[in-house]
């Protein structure tokens, strides 16, 4: 009996060790979480994707950590001026959301990362590949929207594809129609401009839907409304690290329109 009453409390204690362990390294992950959160939202990326990394070393299926720290990437990415590094980051965006996706399928704000890291790396791929990259884009933009119908970024990610895929010059078409077997179909301005201000409507404090809308409006020829949106863009606050540069091509679209009617 007295063995069994010592066992007993040795399972309890190694059990409440066990717990307090446990309590104690998701409380320095929930405030490693918080200062990533805070960088993030101070534009810093570079800094936020060391706490997300930090998170990641403790708990590699981390699911906030996983998209955040791909998000960071992608940021990263873009900032990027030489190429080879510039994939590398991408790269690494890509495989992370990819986990994230796999790990947590219901997940809106992961098959939305993904959106996003394939269509970067479609950037540094060659013709079939790029046409197979650009449907999985719009495939995951759609699944997130699927699953969170008011996700703003997933508009926004459906509006470039619409934009792009509809503005290819006739010879890129028919050359991608002979080669690979066309284009994407479906694609249009006017349905990119109802993605962009659906993406406003649901997110109204972005700058970057602004431009967008603005710019699919002005090849739609919709000028008074192309000029609305882009001053609306310079008007809101910025909230990401490239909304000063969005800033700056509003400018020039607003010059490029001006006095047309």
């Amino acid at each position: 009996m007295r063995r069994f009453l010592f066992s007993a409390g040795v399972f309890l204690a190694t059990a409440t060790m066990v717990y307090a362990g446990a309590r104690a390294q998701e409380a320095s992950i929930d405030k490693l979480l918080a200062k990533g959160d805070s960088a993030y939202t101070a534009m810093d990326s570079r800094g936020a994707l060391e706490f997300y990394s930090k998170i990641l070393e403790k708990d590699p299926n981390h699911y906030w950590a996983l998209w955040k720290a791909s998000r960071c990437y992608i940021d990263l990415g873009r900032m990027e001026t030489k190429k080879d590094r510039k994939k590398e980051l991408f790269t690494l965006a890509d495989s992370l959301a990819n986990r994230c996706v796999e790990l947590y399928p219901d997940s809106a704000e992961a098959h939305f990362i993904l959106s996003m890291a394939v269509g970067r790396m479609a950037e540094f791929a060659g013709g079939k590949k790029k046409i197979r990259l650009s449907k999985e884009v719009k495939a995951e933009a759609e699944k997130a929207i699927e699953l969170n119908p008011n996700h703003d970024g997933a508009y926004h990610v459906l509006g470039r594809w619409n934009y792009e895929i509809a503005t290819l010059s006739w010879l890129l078409k028919a050359a991608a129609k002979v080669i690979y077997g066309g284009v994407p179909p479906g694609a249009s301005v006017e349905k990119a401009a109802e993605l962009f201000a659906r993406a406003i409507e649901i997110a109204p404090n972005k700058p970057v839907h602004y431009l967008e809308y603005g710019r699919s409006l002005i090849k739609l020829k919709r000028y008074a409304e192309a000029r609305e949106a882009l001053q609306k863009c310079l008007e809101t606050p910025n909230v990401y690290w490239d909304d000063a540069k969005n800033k700056e091509e509003a400018k020039r679209l607003l010059k490029k329109i001006k006095g047309k009617s």
